[in-house]
């Protein structure tokens, strides 16, 4: 567990601007190993009861501490030292160039079958950021920015950035949820991760990366708004729109090594990955296949 009052929060960012609530309370540090870690945390504190105050900010900590109802509590740096990716994986990230966030949620409006909406809404979130930076559409056929299944986020079949969603769930209903997001803004050199890519990369730009957690954050607000509308098949449809290699002929890996040709044709509502393959239609989990680029 992380000893939270031994972090400092050295970097002064009070608050994100033009949102409704995503920011409002903000944990902005200098260098943290996970902000997802640091997220977990704070569901783990008392939720402290005074009067008309969601969120409290306990100074002598230098942290914010949401309520029980609070949701829309980010917590952000720079320089994560240990981010972690899908099923444990490493999220490698040069200092002061990237962006890590991570933004709590109470989605008690989703019940836990229903969970992956969630997380359409977020990468759709995610591939809006981009797409407004790189400056060009979203559909995969147009141009170059998709959603990889599950959560990752593609420029011209390059990784910018990666999506880590964690749920805590009370019986058939979400109790929290921890959405975390790294993204590549201005590193331009990945030495162990072939094709990655940034933002500098794609556009030539240097980026603040201060404006770039506060649009980033609107975006996901904007989606997330939106999903509480329980628009499902609205969402399921531009997710589709922006799926990496849907309805395209391409290679895949089992588990087992054994490579296969298939099409992806669809996501399940339990988020399986849908591919058309000589025997039929399979489903697949997270892992459970492997795209060969």
């Amino acid at each position: 567990m992380l000893r939270l009052a031994k972090l400092q929060n050295l970097t002064k960012l009070d608050s994100i601007k033009n949102t409704v609530f995503i920011g409002k309370v903000l944990n902005h540090f200098d260098e943290l190993p996970s902000t997802n870690a640091y997220a977990s945390e704070l569901l783990l504190q008392p939720a402290l009861k005074l009067p008309n105050l969601q969120n409290t900010c306990l100074t002598d900590r230098n942290t914010c501490l949401p309520d029980k109802q609070a949701e829309g509590v980010v917590v952000s740096t720079f320089n994560q030292t240990f981010g972690r990716g899908q099923m444990g994986t490493r999220w490698e990230s040069e200092p002061y160039q990237n962006l890590a966030v991570s933004i709590i949620f109470r989605p008690t409006f989703l019940q836990a079958r229903q969970q992956f909406h969630l997380n359409k809404a977020v990468a759709l979130a995610v591939t809006d950021f981009v797409a407004e930076q790189c400056g060009v559409k979203t559909n995969c056929g147009e141009s170059k920015v998709c959603i990889k299944w599950a959560n990752d986020i593609y420029v011209n079949d390059r990784k910018i950035a990666g999506i880590l969603i964690q749920n805590t769930l009370s019986g058939a209903d979400i109790q929290s949820t921890i959405v975390g997001i790294g993204l590549n803004v201005n590193q331009i050199q990945f030495n162990n991760i072939p094709n990655a890519t940034s933002l500098k990369l794609e556009t030539g730009k240097d980026f603040v990366l201060t404006d770039m957690l506060e649009k980033l954050c609107q975006c996901v607000e904007k989606r997330y708004l939106q999903l509480k509308t329980l628009r499902f098949d609205a969402l399921h449809t531009q997710y589709l729109d922006k799926l990496f290699r849907i309805n395209v002929d391409a290679v895949y890996q089992y588990p087992n090594g054994n490579f296969f040709t298939g099409k992806i044709v669809g996501v399940g509502d339990n988020g399986k990955l849908m591919i058309m393959t000589k025997t039929g239609i399979e489903n697949f989990d997270i892992k459970e296949v492997r795209f060969v680029i």
